[in-house]
């Protein structure tokens, strides 16, 4: 049930218990029934739409968990006010305007308008509340289905891309050769190899991880590639220290890396050059010159539509995606942990 339809079901709930006092038709005749008639459900409607208003302002002001009590403080002062407000104003136009009689002249009944404002406070904010947790939570339940579902996806695609023979024949070719040119490097190449695959197993457990800990994984990767293409593939890193500790869904720039080998041609007369930079606006650059494989590589850019999909289910800024004759770049925000926190609850 909408808060719409809640709203009109308590107006009607509301001025049907009213109603059923009988008051309405003591002492009056058939002109003066209908005041009060019309006069009640305005106050009753009133109320409700106004209150709504309230609730719906106090929760863009305090969106975030850590402001809940903020949020319900603000609400329940406003909503007291207002009823009260309302119910004086009501009382008024019954007492003093259509019965001709003092206004308030029962002193007993300003307390009895307190707990009537009290009694609609606690309900008007049970039922909107009760409505907003609700649509929340399940929303915030499909978003995590959904981003489970992304990340084993991108997972999938990262052990299928790296597990497939094909890859397995060229790191295997390239570990033969240090064998009998260089056993050191082989050794290494051997630990790195071991720390890529641990890595993508272990990935899919967590939504995001620190950059720190996804630019130590990418090393390891870029280690295999470098291996494998020698000084055919140069990569230059430049990341500003305090953004280290920021986050960012794990293996982003992993596939970043794969697109860019995928999709263009690395060779001695034509490198491929990797550049990964942040800036003061707390984005991370991918950027590769652009050498287009002349054969079209058959992937449907999965990687970098499953790094879009994450950030928008994890309620980020877009990813930016820019492409020039020279140059293919993907601008991806880098994620602080307290504001990250604050807005997915």
């Amino acid at each position: 049930m909408s808060e719409r339809q809640i709203k009109i079901l308590a107006i009607l709930i509301f001025f049907l218990m009213t109603t059923a006092s009988g008051w309405m038709f003591e002492n009056g005749n058939t002109f003066t029934i209908i005041l009060r008639f019309f006069i009640t459900l305005a106050s009753i409607s009133m109320q409700w739409e106004a209150a709504h208003l309230i609730i719906r302002y106090g929760r863009k002001k305090f969106p975030e968990l850590p402001l809940v009590k903020k949020r319900v403080k603000f609400t329940v002062i406003y909503l007291l006010l207002l009823a009260i407000f309302i119910q004086l104003i009501t009382d008024y136009l019954l007492d003093g305007v259509i019965e001709a009689q003092p206004f308030l002249a029962n002193p007993f009944r300003i307390i009895t308008i307190v707990l009537q404002a009290f009694v609609f406070t606690l309900t008007t904010i049970g039922l909107f509340e009760s409505v907003y947790y609700y649509t929340n939570f399940s929303k915030s339940e499909l978003e995590k289905e959904e981003l489970r579902r992304a990340n084993l996806q991108s997972q999938f695609e990262s052990l299928k891309g790296q597990v497939n023979p094909h890859f397995l024949f060229n790191s295997l070719n390239s570990l033969s050769s240090l064998i009998l040119k260089d056993p050191v490097k082989a050794e290494r190449f051997v630990e790195e190899m071991s720390n890529v695959y641990r890595f993508l197993l272990q990935s899919n457990e967590q939504q995001l991880i620190t950059l720190k800990e996804e630019l130590d994984f990418i090393q390891s990767y870029l280690h295999l590639l470098t291996t494998r293409f020698g000084g055919n593939l140069k990569v230059s890193l430049t990341i500003a220290a305090k953004y280290q500790s920021y986050l960012l869904p794990p293996l982003t720039l992993q596939m970043l890396v794969e697109n860019a080998v995928k999709h263009n041609i690395i060779s001695k007369s034509q490198p491929l050059y990797l550049s990964m930079f942040t800036t003061e606006s707390d984005r991370l650059h991918m950027v590769n010159n652009l050498q287009k494989k002349t054969r079209e590589v058959s992937s449907g850019k999965v990687g970098l539509s499953n790094i879009i999909a994450k950030y928008k289910l994890l309620r980020q800024p877009d990813v930016e995606v820019k492409e020039t004759e020279a140059e293919f770049m993907v601008i991806v925000p880098l994620i602080k942990a307290e504001e990250y926190a604050s807005i997915n609850y």
